[in-house]
């Protein structure tokens, strides 16, 4: 019997080209932004999504986060959506 040995994984070299800094800006902002537009471990969760992309993920996005931050930062800082901006709050919550 024969043992074949397969060579490994090649090195990894550490030159994906990262975020420029103001696209990593943009993320750390939507970050800071859902820790107050989104209550609870919900706003905890998309911080740290947005901060992890910001500085690695990037390179194996699909394009979900870019549109989480594009949503996120849309998002009026007290949570409540477009539609109920400008009403009192027992006004939003009845319609």
């Amino acid at each position: 019997m024969t043992i074949k040995l397969f060579p490994g994984q090649p090195p990894i070299t550490g030159d994906a080209p990262g975020l420029a800094f103001h696209e990593k800006a943009s993320y750390r902002a939507a970050a800071g932004h859902a820790r107050r537009a989104l209550p609870g471990p919900v706003g905890e969760l998309v911080h740290r999504e947005l901060t992890a992309y910001a500085e690695f993920g990037h390179r194996f996005g699909d394009g979900l986060i870019p549109r989480l931050m594009a949503a996120v930062l849309a998002m009026p800082s007290d949570g409540r959506p477009d539609a109920t901006r400008g009403l009192s709050r027992r006004d939003a919550d009845a319609g």
